[in-house]
């Protein structure tokens, strides 16, 4: 049994029913994950994770797969920004963690104010989510979730750290599962 055969039931517990996922063929070339969709009961938002990266994540404390939450009417926009990001991981075998930013310097998805996104824990899921545990109840899989972030808030999270754009997120009672959100920078 693989170490991380608790990772289809977990995901669907937290994030919904697994509706399916993309192929790993890409155009010319294959890619290492595959991206999977899942859908809550209550059908207001939609989930597009990475399945696969964690197998590219050297030197992480633990393996990591991606998560990004949306609206249910912003499926694709979760599907590009969760697939930029694990592109540009798979590509480098790099690996990022809870806090990270990562920018573009023009908008990534379009539309939207958006160019980038935080790494961070799911911010409506509690800590329970981030963490998957095998059948012995050891920690073997790390959710990361990318929320997306415009680049003013990406400068203001470089500036003066995270805490401050999760106080004016709170203050204007921002949703962060919408992209056609206002900046709050």
């Amino acid at each position: 049994m693989s170490r991380f055969s608790e990772f289809p039931a977990h995901v669907e517990h937290y994030l919904g029913r697994i509706r399916g996922a993309d192929s790993t063929e890409t155009g010319s070339r294959e890619r290492s994950y595959h991206l999977v969709y899942c859908d809550p009961p209550h059908g207001e938002h939609v989930s597009v994770l990475t399945s696969g990266l964690r197998s590219r994540t050297a030197g992480a404390p633990l393996p990591h797969e991606l998560v990004c939450t949306l609206h249910s009417g912003q499926e694709l926009y979760a599907r590009h920004l969760t697939g930029v990001v694990a592109e540009l991981l798979d590509e480098s075998n790099s690996r990022v963690g809870p806090g990270a930013l990562i920018m573009n310097d023009r908008a990534l998805l379009p539309d939207t104010a958006i160019s980038g996104a935080l790494a961070a824990p799911h911010p409506y899921l509690g800590e329970e989510f981030d963490v998957v545990h095998d059948d012995s109840g050891e920690a073997v899989l790390r959710l990361i979730t990318l929320l997306p972030i415009s680049r003013g808030e990406g400068q203001l999270v470089a500036r003066y750290g995270s805490d401050v754009l999760y106080d004016r997120w709170q203050e204007r009672g921002t949703d962060l599962l919408d992209v056609f959100r206002s900046p709050v920078a």
